[in-house]
């Protein structure tokens, strides 16, 4: 087994980070995407917090990841993970769609994925006017009215981008106490296309052959009413995609990743960054650390033992 053998799965922010050190280092690398490069960056309208990148969209960023990936030429598979297990001499195999095979060193970057929403009908509307990506759906609804079903950041900033392009926006929040940081709340309400429902609960969905209408009753009064429009959005959450990793000692009771400071599970050779591990902080920021620490520690391990 060559020692410098390293997979990395998933080409978000941290795992391009960790891929671009890793090949300065040497390593000998097997990237894996099953999407496109940049993770849930691509699905952000705005940035405005990361250090050098003014004010730009997630897409343009993802971009230049893309192009910087290219400048050191690292090879990307194309494909899904479908398992991770630990072998009987502390090596990992890796079978994806089309690739199998076998590494010294993993790190898992794969990221979130959208948290299930029991909504009464909303499996008979999916992508028929339900979606989860107001960045790669809401053109579809330019000039029309939309719903947007959620209390966090991201439910606040989509609706923030849709009020941009659609006619009227409604954003529907469970809870009195919203997540949202209070500066995106202001944002949302102080627009003149746009209602905040709160508290209040979504009941179901309706149409005839696309989305039409939502249900929703007051948390408080118990009263039900309904909101028309000609797409709903939901941002109710992610959970981390980690059930193709066959190893549950390293896992939470929510499914993500437990490291310690440099990254590390408790599995020797294995490494968590970004999104998918658990931390208090989800950002682009702290994916990119994630992944310089991770890449640095596996060099300095190899390095190590290569003495």
């Amino acid at each position: 087994m060559d020692k410098k053998k390293v997979a990395v799965i998933g080409l978000g922010p941290g795992g391009v980070c960790a891929s671009i050190y890793l090949k300065r280092y040497g390593r000998t690398l097997v990237c894996f995407e099953k999407e496109n490069i940049g993770g849930k960056v691509n699905l952000t309208d705005k940035i405005e917090n990361y250090p050098g990148y003014r004010k730009g969209s997630g897409p343009e960023l993802a971009r230049t990841r893309e192009e910087q990936r290219n400048d050191f030429s690292i090879p990307v598979n194309y494909e899904q993970i479908k398992e991770l297990t630990l072998n009987s001499d502390g090596t990992f195999h890796v079978k994806g769609d089309f690739f199998e095979g076998d590494f010294y060193y993993v790190i898992l970057a794969n990221g979130l994925k959208p948290r299930p929403f029991p909504l009464k009908g909303e499996e008979k509307f999916k992508r028929r006017g339900i979606s989860t990506c107001a960045i790669c759906d809401g053109p579809f609804y330019k000039g029309k009215d939309v719903l947007v079903i959620g209390g966090g950041n991201s439910a606040f900033q989509e609706a923030i981008y849709l009020s941009s392009i659609c006619h009227h926006v409604s954003l529907v929040a469970h809870h009195e106490k919203l997540k949202a940081e209070e500066g995106l709340v202001r944002h949302f309400t102080s627009l003149n296309n746009t209602k905040l429902y709160v508290p209040y609960e979504p009941i179901s969905v309706d149409g005839d052959t696309s989305f039409q209408s939502l249900t929703i009753k007051n948390n408080n009064t118990g009263k039900e009413e309904t909101l028309t429009g000609s797409g709903l959005f939901l941002f109710v959450g992610d959970r981390p995609q980690t059930d193709f990793v066959k190893i549950d000692s390293i896992k939470d009771e929510k499914g993500y990743l437990v490291t310690d400071d440099l990254r590390r599970t408790k599995v020797k050779n294995l490494y968590a960054i970004g999104d998918c591990r658990n931390t208090p902080l989800r950002q682009v920021t702290r994916a990119v650390s994630d992944g310089s620490l991770a890449a640095t520690r596996i060099h300095s391990d190899y390095l190590k033992n290569e003495d």
